[in-house]
C-alpha cells in the first residue's frame, strides 16, 4: 500500500501551498510598481507586519484547504470541482487580505493589489496539485501508492462500478475482488477477479491488505447482510463506503447533514446545479439589475397609460407560492379593474383552463390597456424585482397563484416547487396560454431535470420572438 507515498504527497501539497500564498503576495505587491510599495502605517515595524499579515494567511490558507478536503483523496473526483474550490478559496482569501489591509493602512485592497493576488494563488495552488498528481501517476506506474478496494454487491450496479474503477486507470485503485454471489462472477473485466460470499471477503481482510469495502447493496433489500457486513468491519478496522446505487432510492441522491451534533443522510429531489447553479444567480442579479435601470422610462410610460385608462394602483402585488412553497409579493402592472379579485368568484363557472389554474381568454375584467400589456407580456417587466431581490430567477417555473396551488390535486406536480419560479420558462416559448395544465407541469419538471446554463440561455432568447409575437398569451 505504501503509505509513504501518501505521506510525501501531502508534505508536498502543504509545503507548496504555503509557498503559493506568500509568493501570490509578494508578486501582487510588485506588480505594477517594480518595488515593494512605502508603507504609511501607524503601527512599528510595518514591513514586519505585512510579513507577519502574509504569514498568518498563508497558515490560514492551508487550514481552509484541510478543512474543505482538498487534501482527501480525490482519485475519482472531477478536477474542474477541485479547481472551482481553488478559486473560491483565493476570492476569499484575497477578502482576508483586503480587511487586514483596511485595518493596517496596507495597500492590499487595492483593485489591481486582489486580481493580480487572486490570479497568482489559482493558477500557481492548480499547477502544483496537477505536478504532484503527475508524480503520483508515475508512483502508480511502478506499482506504489495504489489503493486495494473489496467490492459488494450483486448485479448491473457492482458490475458496472467494477467496470468504473478498471477503467480509471490513473486512479491506482486495486479492485482485489467482488463479492456477491456466484452469478455476479460474469461480466466483470478480466483483471478483476470474483472473490466469494461475506465470508469469504471477512477471511480476504484478516489475511490481505485491503484499504476500504465499497459496498453498492440496496439497503431496502439487503438491509441485514449490508448492517452485518459494516460491524465486521468495524472489528477489523477496515473502512467501509456506501455507494451511490446503495443509498439512492428512486434515483434520490443523499447528502449529509448534521442535526444537535448528530450525523442524518437527507434525501430531497431537489437538483443540485453546481457551480453552475451559482453562476446562474450571479447572472440573475447583474441581469435584473441592468434591467431594470434601462427599462425605467417605459416603466414611467406604462405607469401613465395605466392611470389615464382606469382607476387603482399601477401595480398588481400578489402573494404567489414560490421555492419549497414560500410565499412572496408578486409584482405585476395592473392589468385588471381594481375590483378584479372580489368578482373572481363570480366568474369560475367560465374558466376555460383543465386543472387548478384559472384563465377566460374574453375576461371581463380586464382593461384595454391591460389587453396590450398582456398580449406582449409587458405586465410581466415588474418581476425584475422579484428576481433581484431574490424570489425569483430569470428562467424556472412560472409562480402560481394560492388560490391555484390549493387545489393541486396530484402529488408529482407540487415539484415544481423545488426550484425558484422564473419570469420565463419552456412552456412560454411553447405556447404559454394554449397548453393544459399537464402540459405545463411536464415541461416544469423536464426543465428540472435537464437543467443547464445552455438551456437558459436558449430558453431566453427564444422568449424574446415569442413575446413579440404575442401569440398564446391572454
Amino acid at each position: 500500500m505504501h503509505k509513504p507515498v501518501r505521506i510525501w504527497s501531502l508534505k508536498l501539497f502543504r509545503a507548496w501551498e504555503l509557498c503559493t500564498f506568500l509568493i501570490a503576495g509578494t508578486v501582487a505587491l510588485y506588480a505594477g510598481r517594480g518595488e515593494l510599495p512605502q508603507l504609511n502605517s501607524t503601527t512599528t515595524g510595518p514591513y514586519q507586519t505585512l510579513g507577519a499579515v502574509f504569514v498568518g494567511g498563508a497558515l490560514l490558507w492551508v487550514i481552509w484547504l484541510s478543512q474543505t478536503d482538498m487534501y482527501a483523496s480525490r482519485r475519482l473526483i472531477e478536477r474542474k470541482s477541485e479547481l472551482l474550490q481553488i478559486f473560491v478559496g483565493a476570492t476569499c482569501a484575497a477578502g482576508f487580505l483586503s480587511l487586514v489591509g483596511a485595518f493596517f493602512a496596507f495597500p492590499l485592497n487595492e483593485a489591481s493589489f486582489l486580481a493580480v493576488f487572486i490570479a497568482v494563488l489559482f493558477v500557481m495552488t492548480a499547477l502544483g496539485r496537477f505536478s504532484v498528481r503527475t508524480l503520483q501517476r508515475l508512483a502508480r506506474a511502478r506499482q506504489r501508492n495504489l489503493r486495494h478496494v473489496a467490492i459488494v454487491g450483486t448485479g448491473s450496479p457492482v458490475r458496472n462500478l467494477a467496470w468504473r474503477i478498471f477503467e480509471n486507470t490513473n486512479s491506482g485503485i486495486v479492485v482485489t475482488g467482488v463479492f456477491g454471489t456466484p452469478n455476479d462472477a460474469h461480466g466483470l473485466p478480466d483483471q478483476v477477479p470474483f472473490g466469494g460470499n461475506l465470508d469469504d471477503l471477512t477471511d480476504r481482510m484478516m489475511r490481505e491488505p485491503i484499504d476500504e469495502v465499497l459496498v453498492t447493496y440496496s439497503l431496502t433489500e439487503h438491509y441485514e447482510d449490508v448492517v452485518g457486513l459494516i460491524d465486521r468491519c468495524r472489528r477489523i478496522g477496515v473502512p467501509v463506503r456506501m455507494v451511490d446505487e446503495c443509498l439512492m432510492p428512486f434515483g434520490m441522491r443523499p447528502k449529509i447533514e448534521y442535526v444537535g451534533g448528530a450525523a442524518s443522510l437527507v434525501y430531497e429531489d431537489v437538483p443540485d446545479w453546481g457551480w453552475q447553479g451559482q453562476v446562474k444567480e450571479v447572472f440573475d442579479t447583474v441581469f435584473s439589475f441592468a434591467a431594470i435601470l434601462l427599462l425605467i422610462p417605459l416603466f414611467i410610460v406604462v405607469a401613465i397609460a395605466i392611470k389615464i385608462d382606469s382607476p387603482g394602483p399601477i401595480f398588481f402585488v400578489q402573494p404567489r407560492v414560490g421555492s419549497n412553497r414560500v410565499t412572496f409579493p408578486f409584482y405585476k402592472f395592473r392589468t385588471m379593474r381594481k375590483d378584479a379579485a372580489a368578482i373572481q368568484a363570480s366568474l369560475e363557472a367560465q374558466n376555460e383552463s383543465a386543472g387548478p389554474t384559472f384563465k377566460i381568454a374574453k375576461d371581463p375584467r380586464i382593461t384595454r390597456v391591460g389587453a396590450f400589456l398582456r398580449k406582449y407580456s409587458i405586465d410581466e417587466l415588474p418581476q425584475f424585482l422579484n428576481v433581484l431581490k431574490g424570489e425569483m430567477s430569470l428562467v424556472g417555473p412560472r409562480p402560481l397563484p394560492l388560490r391555484d396551488v390549493e387545489r393541486f390535486d396530484t402529488d408529482w406536480h407540487s415539484r415544481r416547487f423545488s426550484v425558484k419560479p422564473g419570469l420565463t420558462c419552456s412552456w412560454v416559448v411553447a405556447g404559454r396560454s394554449e397548453l393544459t395544465f399537464d402540459q405545463w407541469v411536464k415541461m416544469d419538471l423536464a426543465y428540472i431535470d435537464n437543467w443547464s446554463l445552455k438551456r437558459d440561455v436558449s430558453i431566453i432568447l427564444n422568449t424574446i420572438p415569442a413575446v413579440f409575437r404575442g401569440s398564446g398569451a391572454y
